[in-house]
């Protein structure tokens, strides 16, 4: 199993707005990708300009098939307008 922890730090404003974007369709694409076995997304309590998307995968390979399939750039394109930053790391869980 995998842990994919992505921080994502919104532009002034676009907080709510991310909020629903992701709530409403970022979510439902990536529930939908073959390997994804949890999703949750959180917003910072501190930073509210934070959020926090923790994905569960199979195996780095159901990751990596992601990133090459036709889902991934309408997934990055919903992220984008909202995005000025961020970072993502993966976790090997036993």
């Amino acid at each position: 199993m995998l842990i994919e922890r992505s921080e994502i730090l919104t532009k002034e404003g676009q907080e709510d707005g991310f909020a629903q974007v992701m709530e409403e369709q970022g979510l439902a694409l990536l529930a939908g990708v073959p390997g994804v076995k949890s999703l949750k997304l959180g917003r910072g309590v501190e930073n509210p300009a934070k959020f926090m998307l923790l994905v569960e995968w199979e195996a780095m390979d159901a990751h990596t098939a992601f990133t090459r399939s036709a889902i991934y750039t309408p997934f990055r394109q919903l992220i984008g307008p909202f995005a000025k930053g961020g970072s993502m790391e993966h976790f090997e869980m036993r």
